[in-house]
């Protein structure tokens, strides 16, 4: 059978294979509770012969705030136990490597550092020298410093820093209405045979595009799967996070973006006119009688809505087989997760997370549309498959309610949380890992299909999906 078109998740969507649960804190940490952070008297030291005045997070100087937001969450809600000296190491490496857009005509002629412990007094010294030689501003300085906490402190591609300006668009992508060039994109580690997920962008973490919307602006000028993001406007994304790009690149239907694409070892320069899109995330369609077809692209908030509406709408036309294509799904949210696998559930558990604090049960919601176990369900998935469509794909394999067809899943069993932080941006923080019902952990290894199709030799030909096919048919 010929391949069916997919509707990508979202208009130039950051994936970075994400389960996340939306916080409800609007609040900064530190504003109920005491923090963490050790208190520390303040000191003055002496950077390039200036004065470096060192204190601790009970009042720190103006864009610090974040740095102890940061520090503090890790040590209260990280998945595992943070290393204060790897922190700051990674802080002071982030500092390095930042490469200003916006240089003060003066340098200050003093520099006050926030110090979450005193583990961090070498990254204050190397946020004082970079400040003293070139007169960056703080804040943006704070941030790299942030982002190198997570890449080299945390070393976790799934905890990752919004700035306002990207946590603006991360929260519009999931409300499934959105405006850009309508593209698919993630942090795709070069270095990597298995081409990991990454999230700030290098020589060898970089932002591909997965695919384009059918009809986008990206799809009209000619950019293509496998394309690398790796200017815009005239910018190198270098050092950016995924979500970063994706907040520049988005913006106002009929206004221009240019974007410099990595393709062959050469860069292409594209201009692009966004486009206001409305991102269908489920497709269905009867493929011949008694064999209805769902594609879902992403988790997002609509999500499960749309499943229903497809599932119903197949069964109401006489389908009795569902195949249900999560190909390409780098995952979402996690209650649109358990609402989408209790429509083929009629009770029981959907998932278990596992915090160093607690466990928590995610049980079948009731009013699922293909709960009847006559209905046969297969679930297409490859590579590409992650998070969310993993732990569905899991728990329906594992309940023996759907039979899974395609290649070995990502392997990605974190779950994220949103949390606020004072400069009105977000940490998505890694708090938990999910298991099966039963205790199975695909973190490593993915979801094992019960069949594998040799991929076939035509690439207009769907080989999972001719298989779903005669095994449905049998």
């Amino acid at each position: 059978m010929k391949k069916l078109a997919l509707i990508p998740a979202a208009t130039l969507l950051a994936t970075a294979c994400s389960l996340v649960i939306e916080s409800d804190n609007a609040e900064p940490p530190g504003t109920t509770e005491t923090p963490t952070t050790t208190t520390l008297e303040t000191t003055t030291t002496v950077v390039a012969g200036l004065p470096v005045e060192l204190t601790d997070c009970s009042s720190p100087p103006e864009g610090f705030e974040i740095l102890c937001d940061a520090y503090q969450l890790f040590d209260e809600n990280y998945v595992d136990p943070i290393d204060d000296g790897a922190l700051a190491a990674g802080a002071a490496r982030g500092i390095e490597e930042f490469e200003p857009t916006e240089i003060q005509p003066v340098p200050p002629d003093q520099v006050a550092c926030a110090l979450p412990t005193a583990a961090f007094e070498a990254a204050c010294e190397v946020f004082a020298e970079v400040r003293f030689a070139t007169a960056v501003p703080a804040v943006p300085l704070v941030e790299a410093a942030v982002r190198g906490m997570i890449q080299y402190g945390l070393e976790d591609p799934h905890t990752v820093y919004l700035s306002p300006e990207a946590l603006a668009q991360v929260t519009e992508t999931q409300s499934g209405e959105v405006s850009g060039i309508g593209a698919l994109v993630r942090g795709e580690d070069q270095s990597s045979e298995e081409g990991a997920a990454c999230s700030v962008l290098s020589d060898t973490c970089v932002m591909v595009v997965v695919a384009t919307l059918e009809g986008s602006p990206a799809e009209g000028e000619g950019v293509l799967a496998g394309d690398g993001i790796v200017m815009v406007n005239g910018e190198s994304v270098t050092g950016w996070t995924v979500d970063e790009v994706v907040a520049e690149v988005r913006g106002a239907a009929g206004t221009d973006v240019a974007l410099g694409l990595l393709r062959d070892g050469q860069i292409i320069q594209k201009t692009i006119t966004r486009q206001a899109v409305v991102v269908p995330v489920v497709t269905w369609e009867v493929l011949e009688p008694g064999i209805g077809y769902v594609a879902l692209s992403s988790f997002t908030n609509n999500s499960a809505d749309q499943v229903h509406e497809a599932l119903e709408s197949l069964l109401t036309e006489g389908a009795d087989r569902i195949i249900f294509d999560v190909r390409n799904n780098p995952g979402g949210s996690l209650t649109a997760s358990v609402r989408i696998a209790s429509e083929f559930l009629a009770d029981g558990l959907v998932l278990r997370t596992q915090s160093p604090d607690e466990t928590t049960e995610y049980p079948v919601e009731p009013g699922g549309a293909a709960t009847d176990p006559n209905i046969e369900i297969v679930a297409l998935v490859n590579r590409g498959s992650a998070s969310a469509s993993e732990l569905v794909s899991a728990v329906l394999q594992e309940r023996g309610r759907a039979t899974i067809i395609g290649e070995p899943t990502f392997g990605k069993n974190t779950v994220q949380q949103r949390y606020d932080v004072s400069n009105g941006g977000a940490l998505n923080l890694t708090i938990a890992r999910w298991v099966t019902p039963d205790g199975r952990d695909t973190g490593i290894f993915g979801v094992q299909p019960d069949f594998e199709p040799d991929p076939s030799e035509d690439a207009d030909t769907d080989a999972d999906l001719d298989f779903a096919l005669e095994y449905l048919r049998r």
